[in-house]
């Protein structure tokens, strides 16, 4: 009996115990064969989160690796994509290595997906618009990007988690993200501008919705965005280049902030984390509650994050 001679059944069984490099080179080989790879046996669940760091690539040459992503792409839930464009392109000698440049994932079929996260600085707002309509249910994205300003982001309409740090999300978009999307989660960490004011003014039905918020250089500790945000379950407040003998006077700041106020979101403050080598230890010497024997000082690396949580 040869291999041709097997049903559907038994060579799916066969193709899954091979490695993946196998499994392309059997789908290039017959129609037959990539039919049932790709509409059987790549759509188990290790094929529908996908990340372009999984070991499961590595052995992959570009063109097997372009092939596997063009025939999977359809049945993806969840992307991960990290710094494309150090593995697509050499600057210096001008010539493409052994992936694809970002572009080629954005354009891809991903009529299912749910989830996108892609960390790359040279990810734009042009490719933001592709993303609107390569990826029509896309529910959560995650992007990192100097160059997103969170133009086009309103077409996502399906979209409940942004997560946009360090990117520079203009306060006109940023007000229509809020107003015209069902977010439950925004981080904006690191963002260029100051969005604050922004989020405050942002229509009532945008921030009753919110849950969670991830926010830079707040005032007044992130205390005053808090109590004004009813529905949010976490806040985190971060402050980059905060000097250590500062940080006593923060902390001292938010405890203030919560005992004068009768409003209930300060009970709701549960943690004051700072990012640190040593954090109990750090969080004890600042607020003078060190009762164990002195230890090595912790070091500090200039940035403190304010947690607020709902119990």
């Amino acid at each position: 009996m040869e291999i041709d001679d097997l049903n559907d059944d038994c060579l799916c069984i066969i193709f899954e115990y091979l490695p993946l490099p196998d499994q392309i080179a059997m789908a290039r080989n017959s129609l037959r064969y990539e039919q049932l790879l790709s509409q059987i046996v790549w759509r188990k669940p290790q094929f529908r989160e996908v990340s372009v760091a999984n070991e499961m690539l590595s052995p992959l040459s570009k063109e097997d690796y372009m092939y596997f992503f063009e025939l999977t792409s359809a049945h993806m839930e969840k992307l991960y994509i990290w710094k494309v464009h150090e593995k697509a392109f050499d600057s210096y000698l001008g010539r493409h290595l052994l992936r694809p440049e970002l572009a080629f994932y954005l354009r891809l079929e991903l009529t299912n997906l749910r989830e996108l996260c892609v960390t790359d600085g040279y990810l734009n707002n042009s490719m933001i618009k592709t993303i609107t309509k390569s990826c029509p249910h896309l529910r959560s994205l995650s992007v990192s990007s100097a160059y997103i300003t969170g133009k086009f982001m309103v077409g996502l309409h399906n979209l409940k988690t942004l997560v946009a740090r360090e990117c520079s999300i203009e306060a006109e978009y940023l007000s229509e993200l809020l107003g015209q999307l069902q977010l439950t989660t925004l981080d904006v960490t690191a963002n260029k501008h100051n969005v604050e004011e922004t989020i405050l003014q942002a229509p009532a039905a945008g921030l009753m919705r919110l849950e969670r918020l991830g926010i830079s250089d707040a005032q007044d500790c992130g205390f005053r965005i808090a109590e004004q945000l009813p529905e949010v379950k976490e806040l985190v407040v971060s402050y980059i280049g905060v000097k250590a003998e500062d940080l006593s006077d923060m902390l001292e700041a938010t405890r203030k902030l919560v005992e004068s106020s009768n409003a209930k979101f300060p009970k709701r403050l549960q943690t004051i984390l700072c990012n640190v080598v040593d954090v109990e230890v750090a969080l004890e010497q600042i607020t003078g509650l060190e009762t164990r024997s002195p230890r090595e000082s912790p070091k500090f690396c200039e940035l403190l994050k304010i947690i607020y949580k709902c119990k």
